[in-house]
């Protein structure tokens, strides 16, 4: 355990639902029950994300600056969305890059910032931290980033939330996020499709942690339409919670998906609906095996993605930087 305090920025405020702030107030959530001194800094006085449970101390940015930062005993933690802030964001303290996406290293929007490079060299920052082998990889081999100073957290998954459950419905679950245009496109296709008529097609719009479980325990099949994914937890949690799934392994999803998942290339419509249908006919043809192999998929799933290993992961990877 370090001596230093550790500040994990996420700002601009936000309450919407993003995978993105789940994971940092839960990095902080798991330093502060080890004992560590983590803050979620946050812009203004009095806010904290709520959608989901978090018992992660939340500090201000006004009330950090009056503590006096110091880069002997501080270490402020930035998303990759940060990068071009490094070289005038406090400087002097030392800084950790929490690249969630790898695929938005070079910025947002199909940019690329010439800088991008040089900034991840840039003195103040200590290490970079991703959440897949898959972003580390690019961030190593790709970027330039030494090794040993490039991890790759767990996301963990809550076995008590994501789980296969006694009963399935003709459901077919979407996100309401990334390319959901895709995900509608196949739906109206398949309402005039003789053999998928009486599947019912939910777009989950942003919700609470638990809705989303619950909506996923319900759905037969996931379609996945998540590209690119610096992880892709909906695609992990939804073959936990036993779903079929078809769509896009989001390049992430290498790490743990291929096995489990009908992979449809990227902006494949008719390769997601063949997908939903071949998927649905080998279910009604054997759907006893077909039932095991899920529940083998999820307990494959569960183990490699527990929340002991997330919190054993986390620790280690932080004294490793914070020695």
């Amino acid at each position: 355990m370090t001596s230093r305090r550790l500040l994990f920025v996420c700002y601009p405020d936000t309450n919407h639902p993003i995978g993105g702030v789940k994971q940092i107030y839960r990095q902080v959530e798991l330093l502060n029950r080890a004992g560590w001194s983590a803050y979620v800094l946050q812009e203004q006085p009095g806010f904290k994300a709520d959608w989901f449970r978090s018992d992660a101390p939340v500090l201000d940015l006004e009330t950090y600056k009056a503590s006096t930062p110091s880069a002997d005993n501080d270490l402020v933690v930035l998303p990759e969305t940060w990068l071009s802030n490094v070289p005038n964001y406090l400087p002097g303290i030392p800084k950790v890059i929490f690249n969630q996406n790898a695929f938005y290293t070079f910025g947002l929007s199909g940019a690329c910032d010439n800088r991008t490079l040089d900034l991840y060299r840039h003195s103040d920052i200590q290490a970079v931290v991703t959440v897949s082998n898959d972003s580390r990889n690019l961030l190593i081999e790709g970027c330039g980033i030494p090794a040993e100073r490039c991890f790759a957290l767990i996301n963990g998954i809550d076995r008590h939330l994501f789980h296969v459950p006694a009963v399935k419905h003709r459901h077919v679950a979407f996100l309401g996020r990334k390319h959901v245009d895709h995900a509608r496109k196949v739906a109206l296709m398949a309402s005039h499709h003789p053999r998928l008529k009486d599947l019912t097609f939910q777009e989950l719009p942003r919700m609470q942690h638990e809705k989303v479980a619950s909506a996923l325990q319900e759905a037969l099949l996931f379609l996945s339409c998540g590209h690119p994914e610096g992880f892709g937890l909906p695609l992990a949690e939804a073959i936990a919670c036993g779903c079929l799934v078809v769509g896009y392994h989001g390049l992430a999803g290498r790490d743990f998906a291929l096995p489990h998942m009908q992979v449809v290339e990227f902006g494949d419509l008719l390769g997601l609906l063949k997908g939903v249908e071949k998927e649905l006919a080998r279910f009604d043809a054997a759907p006893e095996a077909v039932i095991r192999e899920r529940m083998e998929a999820s307990e494959a799933i569960l183990q490699t993605y527990s929340l002991e290993a997330e919190l054993e992961c986390c620790l280690r990877t932080w004294a490793h930087i914070c020695p």
